[in-house]
């Protein structure tokens, strides 16, 4: 039988659960989860317990749509999660519901500009990197190697230390090591 789950969660202006529980208990959810922690925070036992409990068919019901999420994008990856799994949203506030046409089209629309933004972002990081390189500036690990670094590993290795002994040895990265020692063993 298809479960009614209801999920509230108080923020920081709002230290007070009783409006969305009532919203929540309007609509006869089969059991409704609680956390009391703001949305920065990652911990969120009552969400992590609900979703264990999720299958598909059943029903998240919200009070205020930005309650689910830490964020917008938390948000819309877990809307897209519960698509993928069959489980249907409601929020009270915006009457949205996953179950009905309207509803799908409103979260496609979400999910479309949370995408957009995420590639807008993406577009001006490229075109920053871009112009950088244009006036000459390099970004990123810097080119080439350090002739220190690779004669002590060389050194390593012909003792036959193992990757994780030279790292502990000299204090040079596990990724510096790895790329120093398949550069000796290529030319070698």
């Amino acid at each position: 039988m298809n479960k009614l789950f209801g999920y509230a969660r108080v923020s920081t202006l709002d230290q007070n659960l009783d409006t969305q529980l009532d919203a929540l208990q309007k609509v006869d959810c089969d059991e409704i989860f609680q956390d009391k922690i703001t949305g920065i925070s990652t911990s969120r036992p009552a969400l992590d317990a609900m979703l264990s409990q999720l299958r598909s068919g059943d029903t998240v019901v919200v009070a205020r749509f930005f309650r689910l999420g830490r964020s917008r994008d938390h948000l819309i990856s877990m809307l897209g999660e519960f698509a993928r799994k069959g489980i249907h949203f409601k929020a009270l506030d915006l009457g949205v519901d996953s179950s009905t046409p309207g509803g799908k089209l409103v979260l496609q629309i979400f999910a479309a500009l949370a995408e957009y933004d995420r590639e807008s972002i993406l577009e001006k990081t490229r075109a920053g990197q871009l112009l950088a390189k244009a006036k000459g500036k390099h970004i990123g690990r810097p080119v080439g190697l350090d002739a220190e670094k690779f004669a002590k590993v060389k050194k390593a290795l012909d003792r036959g230390l193992s990757v994780a002994e030279t790292v502990s040895l000299t204090g040079i990265s596990m990724s510096s090591v790895k790329r120093y020692r398949k550069q000796i063993l290529m030319t070698n």
